[in-house]
């Protein structure tokens, strides 16, 4: 896999995925993250914009859910194609699955105004799942944790 190209920008042009709010490259409303895997973890960066507030000058939490969410999910899927020698775009189903279980902590409030980065990696391999640690920081500081808990399909 090219490290230099983000791995939503990978996907064979006909992946369901490509339309997704969180990550697809396809949607043009949607929030259109970009992740790089670096080792053995992913890591993104996003800006948001004023209407992604909750209250004034931070982040809406459902946005951030949003963006760990879909990080975490190609966290999973672009780690698994590494370990399997497949790239992201041999196939439109390739990085294709679900969101089973989220955990998330809340650890202070996320400033809107900074660039945010997010962190991910897997920490569990079931037979047809992956645990994924993520975090969301804004100036360096950690304001967001969840565990993910994907499907692969």
């Amino acid at each position: 896999m090219s490290e230099g190209i983000p791995l939503q920008d990978r996907l064979h042009l006909e992946a369901p995925i490509r339309h997704c709010y969180g990550c697809g490259a396809d949607n043009q409303f949607g929030l259109r993250i970009k992740s790089f895997l670096e080792g053995d973890e992913a890591v993104g960066t996003w800006k948001a914009q004023p209407h992604h507030c909750s209250y004034p000058g931070f982040l809406n939490g459902g946005v951030a859910c949003t963006l760990i969410d879909c990080h975490s999910a190609w966290t999973a899927f672009a780690l698994e194609c590494r370990s399997q020698g497949i790239e992201l775009s041999a196939h439109p189903e390739i990085a294709s699955g679900w969101t089973r279980a989220m955990n998330v902590e809340f650890l202070k409030p996320t400033p809107l105004d900074s660039e945010l980065t997010l962190r991910s990696r897997v920490v569990k391999k079931g037979r047809t799942s992956r645990t994924v640690n993520c975090s969301l920081f804004a100036n360096g500081e950690e304001t967001v944790r969840a565990e993910v808990v994907i499907i692969m399909k």
